[in-house]
C-alpha cells in the first residue's frame, strides 16, 4: 500500500508524517504495546491515521488494506482536519 504511486502522491500533498514502530527492540515493546491497546489493536500490522485536528477521531484502518482503502482514509482524515 505505501508503494503505490497514487498513495504516496497524495500523502506527499497531504504532508503526512509516517511514523513506523518498530517491534524488534526489547526496549520498545512495551510502549508499542501500550500505545496499540490505546486504539484496542494488539497485533502488526496496525495502521492508525491521526487526522490534523487534535479534537478528530483517529481513523484506525483494518488489518488488511489496499491502496484505495488508504486513499479513501487519508481524504476522511483530510475532512476531519478542516
Amino acid at each position: 500500500m505505501f508503494s503505490d504511486k497514487k498513495v504516496l502522491e497524495r500523502l506527499k500533498e497531504l504532508d503526512v508524517l509516517l511514523v513506523k514502530a518498530d517491534k524488534t527492540k526489547p526496549s520498545k515493546q512495551e510502549a508499542i504495546n501500550a500505545d496499540m491497546a490505546r486504539y484496542g489493536r494488539n497485533t502488526i500490522p496496525t495502521n492508525i491515521i491521526g487526522p490534523a485536528n487534535p479534537d478528530a477521531p483517529s481513523i484506525i484502518l483494518p488489518e488488511i488494506i489496499g491502496p484505495k482503502d488508504a486513499l479513501k482514509a487519508l481524504e476522511q482524515a483530510a475532512q476531519l482536519s478542516k
